[in-house]
């Protein structure tokens, strides 16, 4: 009995913890600084290599990590949206069954 109450607390705390999405505000990797990249050394050739893999530039824009966007189930009122939740599906009707003759 005791193992059943465990388990359903368990669920319950990792339950909570998926829906509690944080994605508005600074976070402390966002303030890290980029390192200059190593100078060359007098008499010290490095090979380069076609398959090397380059850190690409920032972007000139940053792309926020949340946005508001209209709430479908309360009209009037907005919700965040955060980047790693894909937007929701759009169903789409099924097609119409052609008519046969019989």
């Amino acid at each position: 009995m005791n193992a059943r109450i465990g388990l359903a607390a368990v669920a319950v705390a990792l339950a909570a913890c998926g829906s509690n999405r944080h994605c508005i505000g600074d976070f402390p990797y966002q303030r890290a600084a980029t390192l200059a990249p190593p100078a060359p050394v007098e008499g010290l050739r490095t090979p380069t290599s076609v398959s090397a893999m380059v850190i690409p530039p920032p972007p000139a824009e940053s792309v926020p990590f949340a946005r508001e966007v209209a709430d479908p189930d309360d009209p009037g009122r907005t919700r965040v949206q955060c980047l790693d939740i894909p937007p929701p599906l759009i169903e789409t009707p099924p097609p119409d069954e052609p008519a046969t003759d019989s």
